[in-house]
């Protein structure tokens, strides 16, 4: 494995909470940053509430939009009401290039010439990879 490769495998930032305490290590240098929330300015603790509540509610919406979006943001909200900090939206659905490939090399050849005859979809499939 290249030293590259490598590289990218570790993680940028590792955060772990244990009570009020946010520990953030930084994945090349290994420095630990702390900070205790209890501890803070009244006016920062304040901010960070609305804050932190955007990012929650922003986060289960990456990747999705429209209804979907909305439908992902107001299960976290409604989780969040009833107490329930752990609720999530279901992740977006992910695709592998590399299994959309192996289907396509698994078709027959009069499904491929299907595929092939509409320029649009050849000229998606062709940028996942697809050799026609």
């Amino acid at each position: 494995m290249t030293e590259e490769i490598k590289e990218k495998k570790v993680k940028k930032l590792a955060k772990s909470i244990e009570g009020t305490v946010l520990t953030i290590t930084e994945g090349t240098t290994g420095t630990v940053i702390t900070v205790d929330f209890a501890k803070l300015p009244d006016n920062i603790k304040a901010n960070l509430g609305p804050y932190g509540l955007s990012q929650k509610l922003g986060d289960p919406a990456a990747g999705k939009e429209g209804q979907e979006a909305i439908d992902s943001i107001m299960k976290v909200k409604e989780g969040l009401e009833k107490g329930d900090w752990t609720v999530r939206a279901p992740a977006a659905e992910k695709f592998n290039k590399k299994e959309i490939v192996e289907k396509f090399n698994a078709m027959a050849p009069a499904q491929k010439a299907i595929l092939a005859g509409n320029p649009e979809l050849k000229k998606t499939l062709e940028a996942l990879g697809v050799k026609f």
